[in-house]
């Protein structure tokens, strides 16, 4: 019980002390999410992925491998999901139909999760820099699912994947980790000390302000209701998702900190991009945002017991 409060207090507490800025710079002094996001967008999460990956020994095929193996996660997820809310459709009274927005905004809320703002942070706190690198890579593929799978369920199949697959191609990333490969294919170990440096100063910066992005984000949020969509769709995302990364994770042979990194970002809560989705295609506005807000509350719990059975070997 002391090794889990220990875990809990040296890696959650960081990470929620920073996210409170957040949420008081929202509150007291009005602060909007929109610029720091597209600051994170733009400039910020594209110079970490490239310092993570650069400054790494991590081959094209070990990426290659984690990238596949988080797809084939989320592919799990997704499928498990649409399966359990069209049985619960059926099961539950007339009075009580799920609506499709609803039924929508819930399965999207399964499988895009936050990798960013609280995936890298606790991987990071918990794991050291190589978990680091591979965190970063699953964070990339669970944007491009977020970023084609998630519109085209958001849009009821009314976005073509073909079209949101674009949207990919337009995440600033995408390049940042093409030229860190590009310049260790072309043998080019070290950049030039004032480039290196201003890279790793932007990296280094990219955590902290992904936590009060993610706090100044909660600080906008409601009471929760819906309590039967709310409570499953945390389930499969916090509880059932790690699960389903154990067993993806030895069927891609995925070890050391891969493995752990993997498996640790498979319980991350669920993304704010869910909310923009929501408000892009007009579904369920309110439920996204209890559905963020409930499972970023009980992931420090269920993150905390995760890392305890990684350091212990249980998992």
């Amino acid at each position: 019980m002391n090794d889990l409060l220990n875990i809990f207090i040296d890696n959650m507490v960081p990470v929620l002390a920073i996210a409170a800025v957040g949420v008081v710079l929202r509150r007291r002094l009005n602060v909007n999410p929109p610029m720091i996001s597209s600051m994170m967008f733009y400039v910020f999460s594209p110079a970490l992925a490239f310092n993570a990956v650069y400054t790494r020994d991590v081959s094209g095929g070990d990426f290659l491998r984690v990238y596949l193996a988080t797809l084939a996660l989320l592919a799990a997820i997704t499928v498990f999901a649409f399966i359990f809310f069209r049985w619960l459709e059926v099961a539950v009274s007339s009075r009580h139909k799920i609506k499709p927005g609803e039924r929508v905004t819930t399965l999207v809320s399964t499988f895009v999760f936050n990798g960013a703002n609280f995936g890298i942070s606790i991987v990071s706190f918990a794991f050291g820099a190589e978990a680091l690198t591979y965190a970063v890579i699953i964070y990339i593929a669970g944007s491009t699912v977020a970023w084609t799978l998630g519109v085209y369920v958001s849009s009821n199949g009314q976005a073509s994947m073909l079209k949101s697959f674009r949207s990919v191609l337009r995440t600033p990333v995408v390049y940042a980790l093409v030229l860190a490969f590009a310049l260790k294919a072309a043998g080019i170990s070290e950049l030039p000390p004032a480039l290196a440096r201003t890279s790793q100063l932007l990296a280094d910066a990219s955590i902290p302000l992904m936590l009060v992005l993610l706090g100044l984000q909660l600080g906008g949020f409601r009471k929760p209701d819906r309590w039967r969509l709310l409570l499953s769709g945390t389930a499969i995302r916090l509880l059932l998702a790690p699960v389903v990364a154990i067993a993806v994770a030895s069927l891609f042979d995925l070890d050391g900190a891969a493995r752990l990194a993997f498996i640790l970002q498979a319980g991350m809560p669920t993304a704010v991009l869910t909310i923009i989705l929501a408000y892009e295609f007009n579904t369920d506005k309110d439920l996204a945002l209890n559905l963020i807000m409930t499972t970023t509350l009980i992931s420090p719990i269920t993150l905390s017991v995760i890392i305890y059975l990684l350091q212990k070997g249980v998992i």
